[in-house]
């Protein structure tokens, strides 16, 4: 198997990952403006964003980690192989 055909999954696990902080860093930003100018007779919009907000969180913190589990994993790969 080539270096390259077999750094094809890993590429694909970063790009997902780095798609999915991308994501949850917009849906996050759309949340806190949301948060701001939303007003107390507005509740729900701005609970809505608050636990939307929490979810974020969560899985901007799910793909970091699968970036990082895809860098070790690679990095053990080319230990490996050298």
């Amino acid at each position: 198997m080539s270096g390259i055909s077999s750094m094809g999954f890993g590429s694909t696990a970063v790009q997902n990952a780095q798609f999915g902080i991308k994501q949850g860093m917009a849906n996050l930003a759309r949340d806190a403006q949301a948060i701001a100018g939303g007003s107390v007779a507005g509740g729900n919009a701005v609970t809505d964003a608050l636990v939307d907000a929490q979810q974020q969180k969560i899985d901007v913190e799910a793909s970091v980690t699968a970036l990082k589990i895809t860098d070790q994993t690679l990095g053990s790969l080319l230990d490996i192989k050298a």
